[in-house]
């Protein structure tokens, strides 16, 4: 069993290591300048390896340059610690920027919480989640707040809010859902009028990081400078129409909408297969030891 922990261990570490030289992603380009603002392409809700998504993190940030992020947030279910980890990864990087999140994942409601470094406890109201991402300075934003979700989101949460995913990837697959996702947005912002709409791909294994993507205005280029613009509703994104919302006075400042096909899908490498078996055989083998001692 020894021999077989040791064997997971380097395939771990070896699947790491493939990636991260492999990665020959181009060098990111600065961000673009207009009326005052810094306007950076952002996805706010990513998933990854070392949790539900298919790539892991430190795959994910050279997956997003190639796609012309400027940062993104990993979001991983009820935990933090892989956006920790490749913000650690990848901080002597020029970019994208890492926003350090968690998707607080509920029975009722999903929020997509950026700036954070710890856990927030998901048994808790919506309300209450909001209230502790903010604790932390971080930002609180409604994921795929699709029909079943609303109930959840009460007055006290709605006012909270700091924005919300008007543009989702299951829009382009579900008229019902991009027009549930219109009516959430449009009934919160009249509790919230400085809610922010967002833009993700809540990437998992289908599509890429940065289909649906969020256009923020902000006066820096960093962590800060997005988290600040968010809670001031400096933010606009294109539907599936292509038709932009969020803050009409940033209309004019906008980007083209660019989007590629979906089937441009990234795909794991040798190193992601590695990693995936080396965790996996970890798991198995501690249920090994588990077994040996309770008999």
């Amino acid at each position: 069993m020894i021999s077989l922990r040791r064997l997971a261990l380097a395939l771990l570490i070896v699947g790491v290591a493939v990636d991260v030289l492999a990665d020959r992603a181009p060098p990111p380009s600065p961000p673009a300048q207009r009326g005052g603002y810094f306007v950076l392409a952002v996805d706010f809700h990513v998933h990854s390896f070392l949790g539900d998504g298919a790539l892991p993190p430190w795959f994910l940030v050279g997956e997003a340059r190639r796609r012309g992020l400027d940062a993104l947030a990993i979001t991983n279910h009820n935990r933090t610690w892989p956006s920790r980890l490749a913000r650690w990864l990848t901080r002597d990087d020029t970019g994208p920027i890492v926003l350090v999140g968690e998707e607080v994942t509920a029975r009722g409601f999903h929020i997509a919480a950026v700036g954070v470094e710890q856990p927030v406890d998901w048994t808790h109201s919506a309300s209450a989640a909001i209230d502790a991402i903010h604790a932390q300075g971080g930002v609180a934003i409604a994921a795929h707040p699709s029909l079943t979700f609303w109930p959840a989101f009460d007055e006290a949460a709605l006012r909270k809010l700091d924005g919300a995913e008007r543009a989702h990837a299951g829009i382009h697959q579900s008229w019902g859902d991009d027009h549930q996702l219109a009516i959430f947005y449009t009934s919160a912002r009249a509790y919230q009028p400085r809610l922010a709409a967002i833009g993700s791909s809540d990437f998992h294994t289908v599509g890429y990081p940065g289909f649906c993507r969020t256009y923020v205005f902000a006066h820096e280029a960093s962590a800060r400078g997005i988290l600040d613009a968010v809670r001031a509703g400096h933010t606009v994104v294109y539907d599936r129409h292509g038709q932009p919302h969020g803050d009409a006075a940033l209309f004019p400042l906008l980007p083209a909408d660019n989007r590629a096909e979906l089937g441009t899908a990234p795909r794991p490498g040798l190193g992601s297969w590695c990693a995936w078996f080396g965790l996996l055989a970890l798991v198995l083998a501690g249920r090994g030891r588990g077994r040996d001692r309770h008999p």
